[in-house]
């Protein structure tokens, strides 16, 4: 295992399974190790953790095979178990001499100081350090398997104008209630990590971008909906954020990281409190503004008036006063001014929100379905020629 925050997590398995005390430590190492996945450092992160000291795996099991040993030769000379912890030290002090100044540390107090090294102090979610290091190993393992993972970066919005007119330890306390939304937000093999200051990061592996966008849509909406007071000294707070998908929007961690957050910075600059989606530009269809009526058929039946805003061959933009999920699919009827009505079929590929006064509408993407009869094709060349100039 080569990645340092596997070795960590790994480490952290080992600590609290060595919690449950030296009276039940052979029989939960023999379990530890029927169970653990192949190249896992077992003998290597033991022996780190019990003395601090850094062996190869290879090294580690040669030391392990001399303790054991060692340790039947105290039983004999005492004629009692000194256990394992004993023997480790007398081995390392007095047969390998590896250990010049020992000192023993309860085991609960080295966990929290390896814990402390891997999560932020107030908001207890990992830190940014520890983001990385798994962000690069999530990167690695979709690479090797052909899997889609995500990253989303989060920021609260207006955050010192809280600190400013709440105090900070109200600030702290905001920080600390919005991790802990995003946190309950996650499956157990999500990362969420304090990215600085008032920012989240959220590693999603085996994650495409639809998937991604609901789980940040979720957290937005759990934020705003926490905070949303009608006493007036609360502070209202709400989130915005950014989503990059691998390996459509990059390939590196770093790259994920930076697409997230160019994501990230499109909401702010766009009215704060939404999430974006980032994504290579790959439009292939000039696009023509529009004017016309649409009706909507969204999965569930309903139906909803829209306002079509420009059409390509490719797909559709339309104005909503609803959201409509992404990956929807849905079906809209045209009606040009003098014309017949005429169908469309798609997948909602985009939804963002849009201030219009005291309402709000929703900009809503529509893919076209790839059509075998160029049915559609005809239908949007109509359009097209309707609204070229005279």
């Amino acid at each position: 295992m080569k990645n340092p925050s596997d070795t960590v997590a790994f480490k952290q398995s080992l600590l609290r399974l060595l919690e449950a005390g030296p009276s039940e430590e052979d029989r939960l190492l023999a379990e530890f190790e029927r169970q653990r996945r192949p190249h896992q450092p077992l003998y290597s992160s033991l022996l780190y953790i019990l003395t601090h000291l850094n062996f190869s795996e290879r090294t580690a099991v040669r030391h392990w095979e001399r303790i054991r040993g060692h340790r039947e030769r105290l039983r004999a000379d005492l004629g009692r178990d000194v256990g394992l912890r004993v023997a480790i030290l007398d081995y390392f002090v007095n047969v390998s001499r590896e250990l010049k100044n020992p000192k023993v540390i309860e085991i609960s107090i080295y966990q929290r100081t390896e814990r402390d090294a891997l999560t932020d102090g107030l908001t207890g979610l990992y830190n940014h350090g520890y983001l990385i290091q798994a962000l690069r190993r999530e990167v690695l393992r979709a690479k090797r398997h052909d899997l889609k993972m995500s990253v989303a970066m989060f920021d609260l919005d207006d955050f010192k104008k809280v600190n400013d007119a709440h105090g900070h330890v109200e600030g702290d306390r905001v920080l600390v209630k919005s991790a802990a939304l995003v946190r309950e937000s996650l499956r157990e093999i999500d990362i969420a990590a304090r990215y600085g200051g008032e920012e989240f990061a959220v590693v999603l592996p085996e994650t495409p971008r639809i998937g991604a966008h609901l789980v940040a849509e979720r957290i937005r909406q759990r934020i705003e909906e926490q905070f949303k007071s009608r006493r007036r000294d609360a502070p209202r707070v709400t989130i915005s954020g950014g989503v990059a998908t691998f390996p459509e929007d990059a390939t590196t961690a770093e790259d994920l990281l930076r697409r997230a957050d160019e994501g990230l910075y499109r909401s702010k600059a766009e009215g704060k409190n939404r999430i974006t989606l980032v994504g290579r530009e790959r439009r292939r269809h000039s696009r023509v503004s529009w004017g016309y009526s649409v009706t909507l058929r969204a999965p569930d039946g309903e139906r909803a008036r829209a306002r079509a805003k420009n059409a390509s061959a490719g797909g559709l933009l339309v104005s909503l006063r609803r959201p409509v999920p992404i990956g929807s699919h849905v079906s809209l009827v045209v009606r040009p001014e003098g014309g017949s009505p005429m169908g469309l079929r798609g997948e909602v590929v985009r939804v963002d929100a849009v201030a219009e006064g005291r309402a709000s509408r929703y900009d809503v993407g529509v893919r076209l379905f790839a059509d075998p009869d160029q049915a559609q094709a005809l239908v949007l060349r109509r359009v097209e020629a309707s609204t070229a100039p005279g």
